[in-house]
């Protein structure tokens, strides 16, 4: 296991981060079990994901907008603000025996707003609070995490404390956030290990302005193109076939609901374990060599779930990917960190991510429709080859050649920014 990245700022942000995500986890089973006090519709029912999906779509360079032009120590807390807010309202609602599924929409929709600027924040946050070469090990603990809180400790507690009273979970996802509130206060905003954005932003005029000067850096940057497109292919690929595992483990495996359980936790298995050595892996591994072998077994194992072969060969395969896919998560989340420059980061993080998280949308319906005309089995079988596909074909751009000499010219364009802001008088 890699060793903990030292210092008490980053330490905060990490329990900050484990206090947010283990209320988002509650908030998993907690909002459908709420919603289906109200309806059985299970379109209405799954409207609450969209809900709160949709504000990375429409709101997502703002939010980036906002984390680059505002002190990000404070955009951070703001977010927590609104979902203790948006949880506060549902125990209340609860309590009060007022919910409502519009309630429902209009709460989850804040709380995904708020993720966005979270998200944004924290992530533009983050290479001010280590030092460089603790990035990877950073990410790590903080992606592990998310993984633990959001899909092993969260949900579990979420079912078991509405179980026992509706409004529980709502209270403990607000206390949730309010921790996480007075953690992020306690980091003292002079510890920096790379610059911050000044109290005037690079771009004054609008905030319209400054999306475009975000999504003007990540268009020029064929690095950030070529991951980016990468990450789209392997979250459309994730929701076509995610998206009817459930089918998959019962039509064709024939296996039972406790079986499914095991599928889907087998694949937070693998992801914890990627969490934990990602790090050791980055640092033997070169980007680009990581980059193509753990595209290349994710789309295998993708292939292998179609195949159908077993239950147990099944879970296998889904552990596999989960192990492949946070690894490259985390490797790329810090690559982006160590080539953008930081006063721009939340924008081209937006721009960035209005590429991946779109291709979810894309990706579910194609999913279907391949499943629904050739029979599930294509549409893993196609999603795997589709990843093949895009590993090959980014080679030319990410390769470790390229990478290295992408690297080195943003350490030397930050250590001239350094020198020129150190030679300003005060």
């Amino acid at each position: 296991m890699d060793p903990v990245p030292s210092g008490r700022p980053f330490q905060k942000l990490w329990a900050a981060t484990a206090t947010s995500n283990l209320s988002d986890g509650v908030s998993l089973a907690a909002a459908p079990l709420l919603a289906a006090t109200v309806t059985h519709d299970p379109a209405l029912i799954a409207g609450i994901t969209v809900a709160q999906r949709a504000p990375w779509l429409v709101l997502a360079f703002i939010s980036g907008a906002l984390a680059d032009r505002l002190d990000r120590k404070h955009v951070a807390q703001a977010a927590n603000w609104i979902r203790v807010a948006g949880f506060a309202a549902l125990a209340l609602a609860v309590l009060g025996d007022a919910v409502s599924m519009p309630l429902l929409y209009a709460v989850f929709f804040a709380i995904g707003t708020a993720e966005t600027l979270y998200d944004s924040s924290s992530s533009a946050w983050l290479p001010t609070l280590v030092e460089p070469n603790d990035l990877g090990r950073a990410n790590g603990r903080l992606q592990t995490t998310f993984v633990i809180c959001n899909e092993f400790v969260g949900p579990p507690v979420g079912g078991f404390l509405f179980a026992s009273a509706a409004a529980a979970p709502f209270v403990l996802g607000a206390s949730g956030y309010l921790a996480a509130v007075g953690l992020l206060a306690l980091i003292p905003t002079a510890t920096r290990h790379r610059h911050q954005p000044s109290t005037e932003p690079l771009s004054v005029k609008s905030i319209a302005s400054d999306i475009a000067v975000g999504a003007r850096w990540y268009w020029a940057s064929p690095t950030l193109r070529s991951l980016s497109v990468v990450a789209a292919m392997g979250n459309a690929v994730s929701a076509a076939t995610y998206g009817i595992l459930v089918l998959l483990a019962t039509d064709v495996l024939g296996v039972t609901s406790a079986w499914y359980g095991v599928l889907l936790a087998a694949g937070a298995i693998g992801a914890v374990i990627g969490g934990l050595v990602a790090g050791k892996v980055g640092e033997w591994m070169p980007m680009g060599t990581l980059i193509l072998v753990t595209n290349l077994l994710s789309a295998g194992s993708t292939i292998g779930m179609g195949l159908a072969i077993s239950p147990a060969a099944t879970v296998a395969f889904m552990a596999l990917d989960g192990f492949a896919v946070l690894i490259q998560t985390i490797q790329v989340v810090t690559l982006r960190q160590q080539i953008v420059p930081n006063e721009l980061m939340g924008r081209v993080s937006a721009a960035y991510r209005s590429v991946a998280v779109g291709a979810f949308t894309v990706g579910g319906v194609v999913g279907g429709l391949v499943a629904k005309f050739f029979g599930i089995p294509a549409a893993f079988y196609t999603g795997g080859a589709a990843m093949a596909i895009t590993a090959l074909m980014v080679l030319p751009v990410l390769n470790n050649k390229r990478l290295a000499q992408v690297k080195k010219e943003a350490a030397d364009a930050e250590e001239a920014a350094e020198k020129s802001r150190a030679d300003i008088p005060v």
